[in-house]
């Protein structure tokens, strides 16, 4: 725990999010442990994007114009899987971003939800509802289907 990197955006992201503290902008949890970014989550997005030829406000554009996604918009990361959805508007300081990996959620009020990564024995409250959080993991994996039957469609 601590090490500071900027190229963290991976397959074994599990999720990102907010750290107050003054030299440490994004704790990023993986399967291999928590790390810390001095970058704000949406650079550590856009970076990640740019490593695959694009940038982060690219790939919400797509989504948004493909799939009529508007609001908490999922992002694919890379053509390969790597996605995530923000809890949050983006810009809200207290956004966390959740990866697509499996996990279960656990209801903790109204407005609170704990989630679990049973396989990576992690797991984290967030200020979210659980409605909100299947949502969009719903939305999330809407879009991956949609980017799969595209690459599928073009690979036959």
């Amino acid at each position: 725990m601590g090490k500071y990197e900027e190229n963290f955006i991976n397959r074994s992201t599990l999720f990102l999010m907010s750290s107050f503290e003054t030299e440490r902008k994004t704790k990023v949890v993986t399967k291999h442990g928590e790390f810390y970014s001095q970058l704000p989550a949406l650079q550590l997005l856009d970076h990640a994007c740019m490593l695959y030829a694009s940038t982060y406000d690219g790939r919400v554009k797509a989504n948004r114009h493909n799939l009529k996604q508007h609001k908490k918009t999922p992002i694919l990361i890379s053509m390969d899987g790597v996605a995530a959805f923000p809890i949050k508007s983006p810009t809200h300081p207290e956004c966390a971003w959740i990866f697509n990996h499996d996990y279960r959620t656990e209801f903790l009020s109204p407005t609170r939800t704990r989630i679990i990564f049973e396989q990576h024995k992690v797991s984290v409250e967030l200020d979210v509802s659980i409605h909100t959080m299947e949502k969009q993991r719903s939305r999330m994996y809407e879009m991956l289907y949609y980017y799969m039957k595209i690459r599928d469609r073009h690979n036959t």
